[in-house]
């Protein structure tokens, strides 16, 4: 309907002449004040603990395979898993290569199977049975002796002169490695473990897990050792270094493995019971904030001067560009304090009228074009103030101000010229970028805690003026 107007009107419409103009008027502008303030969040994490202190040990020594008992058939006597291993060992260690082996490795695999479990069972009991009333003492010796078979499977590698074997570097390296990374993820500075560090139950429980799984990997790579003879030639020949490895499959590497599992369970079971020693309530500070949006009115003033042209044979399509500046002044939130805004810029509207009087002395038509704008904002704020000089004076916190910023508002309306000199417009800006930084904020480093973080800003979310 408007359409098929403007083409009617169209007809009849005579040029508005080109040239300078200058308006000014009243505005109005709604306006959004964010305050945004970081969150303080209350964790419960893991606390380290002294490693010596939580779990003090008492000198117990953990039992050797050959201590595990096995009183019930059909393991009982000389039947039993560890007395068939350490036959089936003995027999591997004699090995000349070349004859059948078979029996004697399915011998040591079950074995093997059935003594592990047992071993670790019945270091847990010897450990409980040496300090009934102090179950943190219970892990104490179990980590004390776990550090001492550690060291004195390295001491063996080295007294057993493995180290001039490259296949038995080999299989040692892996795990020398591991065992030192666990010590040092436990703050523990010496291979023995004399345990001066400190972790957390879940670092202590994993570093006992991976130690378990090098010392698992070491026994099989050391019985991988015995039983390989590539063309009937034994890897390691000699017999003494054969009797060597059985020795340290038997009694080091093993009791690793065993304490290793040990330790993992009574870990377990005392961070169960005793889970309030373990855990600390810390207030931390995310990046996130919590933003609270009011708003305001300002009331003002604005005024344009520029230049407008016309084009086309009724010349009723034209351009205009020009510079404006406004001012709006009002109350922030609930009334406390002043605000006032000042936006100055350079803006192109296209012009379109639409009608035309008789006389040719009266002209109405349209606007819509853009501008480009800085936005400068003053606020009158004792309490602001006070925060802003807080922050000043505090060496730990950091104080950003943008108190302009460029914008880019969309502008349209309705204009009337009265007259060669006389004319008024009712315009509108709304502006297209959010708010591209605050006015102040302040940032509070706590440390660990984060850095808490304060910020005011506001925004003119539509101006409208009637020039």
């Amino acid at each position: 309907m408007w359409l098929v107007l403007l083409a009617a009107l169209s007809a009849f419409v005579h040029a508005e002449s080109d040239g300078v103009y200058v308006q000014a008027g009243f505005q109005y502008s709604r306006i959004t004040q964010d305050s945004a303030t970081s969150e303080i969040s209350t964790q419960v994490v893991q606390k380290k603990i002294d490693l010596a202190k939580v779990f003090p040990e008492t000198g117990w020594h953990a039992p050797g395979a050959r201590d595990v008992p096995f009183k019930s058939p059909p393991w009982s006597g000389s039947n039993n898993p560890q007395h068939n291993r350490f036959t089936a060992l003995g027999d591997i260690e004699k090995w000349n290569g070349k004859s059948d082996i078979d029996a004697a490795i399915v011998q040591y695999e079950e074995s093997e199977q059935l003594l592990i479990p047992a071993w670790v069972s019945y270091t847990i009991e010897s450990a409980q049975a040496a300090t009934p009333s102090a179950p943190s003492s219970v892990v104490g010796n179990l980590l004390d002796q776990l550090g001492g078979y550690v060291k004195f499977t390295m001491d063996k590698y080295k007294k057993d002169k493995f180290d001039q074997v490259p296949q038995l570097v080999a299989d040692y390296a892996p795990f020398e490695a591991t065992s030192q990374q666990v010590a040092k993820s436990l703050g523990i500075s010496k291979l023995s473990w004399d345990l001066e560090g400190s972790a957390t139950i879940s670092t202590l429980q994993a570093q006992m897990s991976i130690l378990e799984n090098a010392a698992n990997t070491l026994t099989k790579t050391l019985f991988n050792t015995l039983i390989s003879a590539p063309n009937g030639n034994l890897v390691v020949p000699n017999p003494t270094q054969r009797s060597n490895i059985g020795s340290s499959i038997r009694y080091t590497v093993s009791r690793v493995s065993a304490l290793s599992q040990a330790a993992q369970k009574v870990l377990k079971e005392y961070y169960q019971a005793y889970r309030t020693e373990f855990w600390n309530s810390i207030e931390t500070i995310p990046s996130t904030m919590q933003h609270r949006y009011t708003s305001a009115n300002l009331y003002g003033f604005n005024m344009q001067v520029g230049y407008k042209q016309f084009f086309g044979r009724n010349e009723r399509w034209g351009l205009r560009y020009y510079g404006g500046l406004g001012y709006s002044r009002g109350k922030g939130a609930k009334q406390t304090y002043d605000i006032s805004n000042v936006v100055y810029g350079v803006g192109v509207d296209g012009l379109c009228n639409f009608f035309e009087s008789e006389d040719h002395n009266t002209t109405s038509g349209l606007f819509l074009g853009l501008m480009l704008t800085g936005s400068s904002w003053i606020i009158n704020s004792a309490m602001l103030q006070t925060a802003l000089s807080a922050c000043k004076s505090n060496s730990a916190c950091k104080l950003q101000m943008g108190r302009s910023y460029f914008q880019l508002p969309l502008t349209f309306g309705f204009r009337t010229n009265v007259g060669e000199h006389n004319g008024f417009e009712i315009g509108t800006h709304i502006p297209l970028l959010s708010m591209p930084r605050y006015y102040a904020t302040t940032s509070t480093d706590y440390g660990t805690m984060g850095i808490f973080k304060t910020a005011i800003g506001f925004k003119r979310n539509v101006s409208m003026y009637f020039n």
